[in-house]
């Protein structure tokens, strides 16, 4: 499949044209590629489709979820900030120009040798995988 082609295809699952047809149906789309539901200016909750900048503790309570629970059903990586793009560099910029992280103490994977022994040992997640699968190349790039 050329690129021409695979823009047209990818296209008809644009979570944009799905979400004004059928919300079951665009939710379904976000659930299995939970990377598109951060996008540059909202979050999309992959539970009751709402769009935030962030996604609060306080709004996933209401679902009876904590962040780390979120992350771990829909496949984000545990480091993954629930929270659009533009707020994420937004809070980068801010910690660069403060900085930050000359203020931070000490690194758990230096004070802590068992950390760096364990090294990869640790679940893939969902999000891990796809990005992956795109790197090498396209395992299921015909696929949405």
């Amino acid at each position: 499949m050329d690129r021409a082609e695979w823009s047209r295809v990818s296209g008809m699952f644009e979570p944009a044209a799905a979400q004004r047809s059928r919300p079951g149906d665009w939710l379904a789309i976000l659930r299995r590629d939970p990377r598109r539901a951060v996008e540059e200016e909202h979050i999309v909750c992959l539970i009751c489709g709402a769009s935030f900048r962030q996604l609060t503790n306080t709004h996933l309570r209401g679902h009876a979820l904590s962040a780390l629970e979120y992350k771990w059903r829909f496949g984000y990586n545990r480091g993954r900030p629930l929270m659009c793009r533009a707020l994420c560099r937004l809070y980068a910029e801010r910690a660069v120009r403060s900085g930050l992280a000359s203020r931070i103490r000490s690194r758990p994977i230096v004070v802590d040798p068992e950390l760096r022994r364990r090294g990869g040992m640790r679940p893939v997640t969902l999000e891990e995988l796809l990005t992956r699968r795109e790197a090498r190349g396209g395992a299921g790039r015909g696929r949405p």
